[in-house]
């Protein structure tokens, strides 16, 4: 998955067999909303492509 306004790429994992809580994931250079969660499984992500420091600035 990749942040339509910075550019950070994340990985992301779904798992069925756990449920999560409700909720919304930002990205957390730019703050920009990535999905909502309604709980029914537990979704992770983690930070794997840093956007360029000009993309964060502009």
């Amino acid at each position: 998955m990749i942040c339509s306004e910075c550019g950070a790429g994340f990985r992301r994992i779904e798992l069925c067999s756990q449920t999560g809580e409700r909720g919304e994931y930002r990205c957390p250079v730019c703050n920009s909303s990535l999905e909502v969660f309604d709980g029914s499984k537990l979704i992770v992500y983690r930070l794997t492509i840093q956007p360029c420091t000009r993309a964060t600035r502009d």
